[in-house]
């Protein structure tokens, strides 16, 4: 029973696969207690790939209304992920104060000013200089900017790395990853655990590939508490993939609830 906090349907992603009622019907067939559409916004995107990453969001509100309808009494939430740059946090503060989101999820698709997932020149730097900036800039962001509830998928940037151990850890970059923490506790954010970084190491055939404990340590030292479970799915077979397994291991160090927002308030719900 736990809310999956990350999703993408077709009808606003350019990415995703799925629909709204296949993401629904999937949903509650697993018994999942509830589950956020959070389409990608992305302002600002540098690359042309053909398709707009932006959507309008008004439109969002006038459709997603019939997905509630369908949902009936399932739990869905309307959410964004907001693809941050450091020039757009006025923007994306003023934006998200105009719409009734239930959540706001913070992301950064960029390094360099380059998305990796289609330029992967950046790698030919070294992984401890590209991990060190790429958390710098997430720091940045999250002190940067306050409309938000959730800061996504840390570790986009080991994703699609070629390195022969492309787990980042916090040993690579610690002062940088204490700025990064330290501004999500001293804002009240939460934390996000992408269960798609997971799986996707594990196809790759690491063994390797749950979040650092060193990481997940210092955040609870530095008082975080706030985890969010997302498996940033684009295709309903992934949908809440290894949540109980990712759960039970977060629980390991402490952290007792998965957060999820309604009305960008935050809820929490047992993660054993």
């Amino acid at each position: 029973m736990y809310t999956d906090n990350h999703n993408h349907t077709k009808h606003f992603s350019s990415d995703a696969k799925m629909s709204a009622h296949e993401l629904i019907d999937t949903c509650r067939a697993l018994n999942m207690r509830g589950v956020a559409v959070t389409e990608h916004y992305e302002g600002d995107y540098p690359h042309d790939i053909g398709v707009s990453q932006i959507f309008d969001i008004s439109e969002f509100f006038d459709t997603t209304k019939e997905w509630l309808e369908y949902a009936g009494d399932f739990h869905l939430y309307r959410g964004i992920e907001l693809g941050y740059q450091k020039h757009l946090c006025a923007f994306y503060d003023e934006l998200m104060a105009k719409y009734p989101f239930d959540s706001v999820i913070m992301s950064n698709h960029l390094y360099n000013g380059k998305d990796p997932y289609f330029f992967r020149d950046c790698y030919e730097e070294d992984m401890l200089t590209v991990y060190t900036r790429y958390i710098e800039e997430m720091a940045d962001l999250v002190e940067g900017c306050d409309n938000f509830d959730i800061v996504g998928h840390y570790d986009y940037i080991n994703r699609y790395a070629p390195y022969e151990k492309p787990q980042i850890k916090y040993e690579q970059c610690p002062q940088s990853f204490d700025r990064f923490l330290s501004a999500i506790v001293a804002k009240g954010k939460t934390l996000e655990i992408n269960t798609r970084s997971v799986d996707k190491m594990r196809r790759k055939g690491f063994s390797d590939v749950m979040p650092d404990p060193a990481i997940l340590r210092r955040y609870y030292e530095l008082g975080g508490r706030n985890i969010s479970l997302g498996s940033d799915s684009h295709t309903k077979d992934t949908l809440c993939i290894h949540f109980k397994e990712v759960a039970e291991y977060l629980s390991s160090f402490g952290f007792t609830e998965n957060s999820y927002y309604v009305k960008r308030q935050r809820h929490g719900e047992p993660l054993v």
